[in-house]
């Protein structure tokens, strides 16, 4: 079973990915939270075997979030799933050590694929 912390600003959304988490086999909601901030002290405490951030958020944006988790958890997977994928995001994100950007609109089935991915690593 792994352990995945939550990140995201929209209550809905953070509900939907909570749902799917717990209905897919392999995975526990270990927490969720609503802003980077939180986020960080969250995956601190919690030790998740993946973070999932998104990237608009407040208290800190998920870029700024994941950079903090990895100075502190660097061994620690980091996905961000955002509906502002860009090149850009896509480059500061590979360059504070998240493993990988999944857009909002490719959906669940290619962020289930991602994480499980990233954790096999």
């Amino acid at each position: 079973m792994h352990r995945i912390l939550i990140a995201e600003d929209h209550t809905g959304m953070r509900q939907a990915l909570r749902s799917l988490f717990t209905q897919y086999g392999d995975w526990e909601v270990c927490g969720d939270v609503a802003d980077g901030k939180q986020a960080v002290d969250a995956a601190v405490q919690l030790q998740p075997d993946l973070v999932l951030l998104d990237y608009g958020m407040p208290n800190k944006n998920g870029i700024e979030a994941a950079s903090e988790i990895k100075q502190k958890l660097p061994e620690t997977p980091i996905v961000i799933f955002t509906l502002n994928k860009t090149r850009q995001l896509d480059a500061m994100a590979q360059e504070v050590g998240v493993r990988a950007v999944v857009g909002k609109e490719e959906g669940f089935t290619e962020l289930l694929h991602t994480v499980d991915k990233e954790v096999s690593n």
